[in-house]
């Protein structure tokens, strides 16, 4: 690209990035300024309930449904594809990716309810095992432990069955699921065309990431000034955020690296 065309592009993009900024600037000093001449004490103190209400009383509830819908959804995906995968020829694709497809949306809502588990047990943590006495919540905390070992024994089971029926599938896989360095050895034994798709859904997620967590830094930003919630929510995202630039550039640099080795 010429410095002509570059120059080019860079004026073109230039103003709609401008704008961008300067409304989010205009926006959060706003939002900053009326937040901070504001008495936000009863907010904070309801958001506070609230919080210790959902986390021992609503929060274990969601929690067993969560242990009970997980077999539901995912057993009836899984053995359809168990017995798509025992029929299989060996050649037709097509019928090869229904079998992967099915697979996948099982290893993804898996995961999916073990990061949702997580998160509903530290909402009822966060209430402190005083708040839960004050509450009477004993029962409701139980409940909430046991649902959360379910639900972990039964993600593991199911991304451990998913990851047999397509090592099935692909005889050349033989990394197990248990394996610490599973993910290392999952990609080594990927073929080409499996190492793009991996590429292409890893950039995707990178910026996704990116994305997210710069709308969570700016939210965390006006929340210590407004709730007076300190720096170490915003310092967590920003150190995800970190850590995913960081792999991403350093991966980057590295196989830059290799490439021209190899050329």
């Amino acid at each position: 690209m010429k410095n002509d065309e570059i120059k080019q592009a860079n004026r073109k993009a230039l103003p709609k990035f401008l704008f961008f900024v300067v409304g989010s600037a205009l926006v959060g000093g706003v939002i900053g300024y009326f937040s901070a001449d504001t008495e936000s004490e009863s907010l904070v103190a309801m958001i506070k309930n609230a919080g210790a209400f959902f986390g021992v009383r609503i929060a274990p509830w969601l929690m067993l449904a969560l242990a009970i819908l997980v077999p539901v959804i995912c057993l009836p995906l899984y053995r359809s594809a168990k017995k798509l995968a025992a029929v299989w020829d060996d050649e037709d694709e097509d019928f090869y990716n229904t079998i992967d497809q099915k697979l996948s949306v099982v290893v993804w809502l898996a995961g999916a309810a073990l990061i949702l588990a997580v998160f509903l047990i530290t909402a009822t943590y966060s209430v402190g095992m005083e708040g839960i006495d004050n509450a009477n919540g004993f029962v409701f905390f139980f409940i909430n432990i046991a649902a959360f070992f379910a639900i972990m024994v039964e993600a593991t089971v199911f991304q451990q069955k998913c990851v047999d029926t397509t090592k099935q599938l692909n005889p050349e896989k033989k990394a197990s699921v248990y394996d610490m360095q599973f993910q290392k050895k999952w990609m080594a034994d990927c073929d080409e065309a499996e190492k793009i798709i991996i590429g292409k859904c890893a950039f995707k997620a990178y910026s996704a990431t990116n994305i997210v967590c710069a709308v969570c830094a700016v939210v965390l930003a006006v929340c210590a000034l407004t709730f007076n919630i300190g720096f170490l929510p915003s310092l967590i995202v920003c150190l995800i955020w970190m850590v995913n630039l960081s792999v991403y550039c350093c991966e980057a640099l590295r196989c830059s690296k290799a490439g021209n080795k190899i050329s």
